[in-house]
């Protein structure tokens, strides 16, 4: 591997960029799994978009760290220097947290979904599916905590951070539940379900199962 890292795209380009091809995945899964979507409150079309789009940023950014330290990459050729996905994956982190919060908010705002402020940040609170809704508040109090060990790598042991970090897949585990049982367009989108959670379980199991590469 070449000693100079490859050039990646800083600041808020990457955030920028994934957060709105996630949106307008988000918005287009929403129209097509809602039978007819104009008919609905504008807070539960953005909210179920918004929800839908920080699930999709949610798996790539777990998927993404999970390959990131997977046997296969290790041992075979490299094609994107260390640098660069770690860009990649602190820009997904941040447009899963923005989408996410945009999730709550449009939904604390809609009557229809009964959350409520204290709904949105207490477990068990919410008028709705209280406990899948629960599921989804615990993911993200997950998710910050993952996210915040990260942030503090710099000034902590690894053997402190990185255990803590492990918690984003508790999150994605969370998150998941969260949408499968908490989502009215659930039955429209179970293979999206399926393939997403299938392909982190297979990210994870075979990343503890496969050994690691030797170092020569």
């Amino acid at each position: 591997m070449s000693a100079t890292p490859d050039r990646a795209p800083g600041g808020l380009g990457w955030p920028a960029a994934v957060a709105v091809a996630s949106v307008g995945l988000g918005y287009g899964l929403t129209r097509w799994s809602a039978a007819d979507p104009h008919n609905r409150m504008l807070p539960w079309i953005l909210g179920r978009s918004l929800g839908i789009a920080a699930y999709l940023c949610l798996v790539a950014l777990v998927g993404l760290g999970l390959w990131f330290g997977h046997p296969v990459r290790r041992s075979g050729r490299r094609r994107l220097h260390p640098a660069s996905v770690l860009r990649l994956h602190a820009a997904l982190a941040v447009a899963t947290l923005v989408l996410a919060l945009g999730h709550v908010s449009a939904l604390v705002m809609d009557h229809y979904a009964r959350l409520g402020v204290w709904g949105a940040i207490l477990p068990g609170r919410a008028g709705y599916r209280a406990w899948p809704v629960a599921a989804g508040t615990l993911g993200v109090y997950a998710g910050l905590v993952a996210g915040l060990s990260a942030a503090l790598a710099g000034g902590m042991a690894r053997r402190i951070w990185l255990p803590i970090h492990r918690l984003a897949a508790i999150t994605v585990g969370l998150i998941w539940f969260h949408a499968v049982l908490a989502g009215t367009d659930t039955p429209a989108l179970r293979w999206m379900y399926i393939l997403t959670g299938g392909l982190i379980l297979l990210l994870g199991v075979s990343r503890h199962l496969i050994p690691r590469p030797v170092p020569s």
